[in-house]
């Protein structure tokens, strides 16, 4: 192949609409005439709001008839398993995210089809909450986790049937779209390495007469738990995982605090406030480290925020894309729905991962009147991208090492080669 450059100095890439710069780096332009695989299952064009997974409803339910409190119920925090539909046995179809569009919301399978219209006012919803899950009683008295909109004013909630296709309207009173769990009620928690519920006790009267610990295993909960571990004082001093017989997991103790509902297939998400790290439950073993931000696995990879953007890790923490979109959300499938350029695209995980010479690349930002040079092969970790051919310009992102760029434009000033990756705009 005719070599367009060599190893440099610095150089400019210029993304989609945008441009880069690095002070170091190492990289090449080859002309190219291989057609890669498509990373694209849907063409960066959804224009969506918001897009994500459906919420998580935290808790496994369980009422326990005790000495201290006499029947309480409890709310415990619980793994979740699978993908959101299968969660706390709920019954619901797997393949299903929200969509949102002018505080509209709508369902949306992961390989883009739709399975309820964007037409639900989120604005009219109790806390502008929208789609939310809870418990659903229905009309034989059985409860269930449901996902559903409530309205305050007309007094009415909409439940979703179980593939997200259709809703049934009920009375509000038979939807709890709003759990609050006060810091008095009962609790199940941890104390020494006793298992029990912890609370204020009251006397006949309403008064109460202080804390009190009551030793108590769940009977009914079928998943790890993460439960608070309190002193002598009935002081939250930090988070244990324990089996649903009772059994001690791991401790969750860590100078970062652990985020809540962040539990899910196997490993758990702890914040400092500025970087977050993804652990593996059974190991304790960090897995992704020191991120802006990160969510859960799903199909072995989690989307992870570094620089302001989102790219995607594997369950060992190798980076496997580029950090290049607004926002990403979790796999199912093989698919998996990224923020690119002011759209919703839909990835193909397979063909982004089978990519011969890097993950994510940047051919779909090839303009149509416009003909590429060569090809530019990132050698380096975290090269800058700037807005234009200068080092004072703004950076507005990073590419990883193995990334490959069309090139359009090659300039030289005194110092550094720049390379434009990016149509004319």
């Amino acid at each position: 192949m005719k070599k367009l450059g060599i190893s440099v100095v610095a150089l400019c890439l210029a993304g989609c609409s945008h441009a880069g710069a690095v002070s170091t780096a190492s990289a090449s332009a080859t002309t190219s005439t291989k057609q890669e695989p498509s990373i694209w299952a849907h063409e960066p064009d959804l224009d969506f709001d918001k897009a994500g997974d459906l919420p998580v409803f935290n808790y496994g339910i369980e009422t326990a008839a005790t000495t201290a409190f006499g029947d309480v119920t409890l709310y415990i925090e619980t793994e979740k398993n699978g993908y959101p539909g299968e969660w706390n046995s709920a019954g619901y179809a797997k393949d299903a995210m929200l969509v949102e569009k002018n505080n509209e919301q709508g369902i949306y399978s992961h390989s883009g089809d739709e399975l309820y219209p964007v037409s639900l006012n989120k604005i009219s919803t109790a806390f502008i909450a929208g789609v939310v899950p809870g418990p659903f009683k229905d009309t034989s008295g059985k409860v269930n986790i449901a996902y559903g909109t409530a309205n305050t004013a007309t007094s009415k909630a909409e439940i979703f049937s179980s593939d997200f296709k259709s809703i049934n309207e009920v009375p509000l009173d038979q939807f709890t779209y709003h759990v609050t769990v006060s810091d008095k009620d009962p609790f199940l928690a941890c104390q020494g390495d006793t298992l029990g519920i912890a609370g204020v006790k009251n006397n006949s009267s309403g008064a109460m007469t202080g804390w009190t610990f009551e030793t108590y295993t769940p009977k009914t909960i079928k998943e790890n738990m993460i439960v608070p571990v309190i002193d002598a004082q009935f002081v939250v001093r930090g988070y244990t995982i324990y089996s649903p017989d009772g059994t001690k997991v791991n401790d969750l103790s860590s100078d970062m605090k652990y985020r809540t509902g962040s539990y899910i297939n196997g490993y758990y998400v702890i914040s400092d406030g500025t970087y977050t790290t993804v652990i593996d439950a059974a190991s304790g073993g960090n897995v992704a480290t020191q991120y802006q931000d990160a969510k859960y696995f799903e199909d072995g990879y989690a989307p992870v925020k570094k620089n302001g953007k989102w790219g995607y890790v594997d369950h060992t923490g190798k980076e496997v894309t580029d950090f290049i979109f607004d926002d990403a959300c979790t796999v199912y499938d093989g698919y998996a729905w990224v923020y690119y350029n002011g759209k919703y695209g839909i990835l193909n995980f397979q063909n982004v991962l089978d990519s011969s010479s890097q993950q994510i690349n940047a051919y779909w930002c090839s303009p149509t009147d416009e003909t590429a040079i060569g090809k530019l092969t990132v050698n380096i970790d975290d090269l800058t991208i700037r807005k234009d051919a200068g080092t004072e310009s703004k950076q507005t992102g990073t590419c990883m090492n193995g990334s490959v760029y069309p090139v359009f434009e090659q300039k030289k000033d005194a110092d550094y080669t720049w390379y434009r990756i990016n149509e004319q705009d």
